[in-house]
């Protein structure tokens, strides 16, 4: 896994820690494995929180945050702490150059120069879709654990047939444990939407509509790179906005 993805494991885990849920012994292996391949970059060592420091196990992490008081001040403190963690808007690109690095991009010289250029351009523009997407997701299921959200009917009909198919075709991997694997942008949308009077308090400077907009352009921008189309400059900033806005939203 890249830097990104251990930190959102490392997030994942604690989260689950800081709750009454049984901390096994794989999970403390995780916990110090993470920790590990994780002191190996300066950004986490220069930004990680005194929690990180000081406890060694999950366990000890899950004391220190019985002193945050309840479940959801505990989160939102876990949200507070990661932040400077992931923040950094050249991560993206940090992780794009590295991608660079280690893949051998010599075959490529077949295409025209323009066509390379596009495709790395391209490479970026799925790095934050699947960021913001992913990130969406997380926050969905994380709430879903201390509040009881609706799935809407429409998207429910649309989970049931996408595992449908997936059964019927041996040749396709399951996409996850979790039903909202098979949500894109569109479904997760809707979900945050009709349960807004629950999802609406972790966007407080925002609205419904805000998220509709923000979520039928990022639609549209995955639609056009599923297609191997290009993505245009307004376009890539907008989806630069929404990333932001969203991090900055939710503190992921």
């Amino acid at each position: 896994m890249n830097y990104t993805e251990n930190i959102e494991r490392l997030k994942i885990l604690l989260t689950g820690a800081s709750t009454d849920v049984t901390i096994t012994s794989e999970n403390e292996a995780e916990y110090k494995s993470l920790k590990n391949e994780l002191n190996k970059s300066a950004k986490f060592k220069t930004n990680q929180p005194k929690e990180f420091k000081i406890c060694v196990t999950l366990q000890e992490f899950r004391r220190e945050m019985q002193a945050k008081g309840g479940y959801a001040e505990r989160r939102k403190y876990i949200n507070q702490i990661f932040y400077p963690l992931i923040s950094d808007e050249n991560s993206l690109l940090d992780s794009i150059e590295e991608i660079q690095q280690n893949v051998n991009f010599g075959h490529l010289n077949l295409l025209p120069q323009d066509i390379q250029q596009k495709g790395r351009e391209m490479s970026e523009v799925y790095l934050y879709l699947y960021c913001i997407e992913n990130s969406l997701r997380i926050f969905i299921e994380e709430i879903m654990k201390t509040e009881t959200v609706n799935i809407p009917r429409k998207v429910q009909d649309t989970i049931d047939k996408l595992k449908k198919s997936e059964q019927e075709s041996k040749y396709l991997p399951i996409r996850g444990n979790s039903d909202l694997f098979y949500c894109d942008f569109i479904e997760l949308g809707k979900i945050i939407v009709g349960n807004w009077i629950i999802f609406g308090k972790y966007f407080p400077k925002q609205n419904e509509h805000w998220l509709n907009v923000m979520v039928d352009e990022l639609y549209k921008i995955r639609c056009l790179v599923a297609h191997n189309s290009y993505v245009g400059n307004d376009e890539r900033d907008a989806l630069k906005v929404y990333y932001k806005s969203i991090t900055a939203q939710l503190q992921l």
